[in-house]
């Protein structure tokens, strides 16, 4: 059955006719049948070229200051040297948009910044050092 729809992108309207599945297989999704659960299509090619990795994480320590999220360095807060108090912000890291600070979890000196503005991180990578 054949459905009839109105759709609107970037102020141009479009009527679009979509075919409607039912217990047929598609030719699109050949596994694929009317009422199954679908998972995503992955439009990625075969062999994806290797993207730049963010710089392999080691095993956090005491007083190593970890990203709790993915995302790229927005930035550095402290300086090699500096004393920080528990609480302070030390870094701040943005992912789709939106900026989140690295917290201190303790008081100290800041002996390394591991990082620079623009790096990628990933979830658990140690930032800073405080000792």
């Amino acid at each position: 059955m054949q459905r009839l729809f109105k759709i609107t992108v970037n102020g141009t309207e479009y009527d679009v006719a979509v075919d409607e599945l039912t217990d047929v297989t598609s030719q699109i999704m050949p596994k694929y049948t009317a009422g199954a659960p679908v998972s995503p299509i992955s439009h990625a090619p075969a062999t994806a070229p290797a993207a730049s990795s963010p710089a392999p994480a080691r095993a956090a320590g005491a007083g190593d200051q970890c990203a709790q999220m993915g995302g790229v360095v927005a930035s550095i807060l402290v300086k090699e040297g500096q004393v920080v108090n528990e609480g302070d912000k030390i870094v701040e890291l943005e992912a789709m948009k939106m900026k989140v600070p690295v917290i201190a979890s303790c008081s100290g000196k800041v002996s390394r910044i591991l990082v620079a503005v623009g790096d990628g991180v990933e979830s658990g990578q140690v930032l800073v050092t405080i000792a």
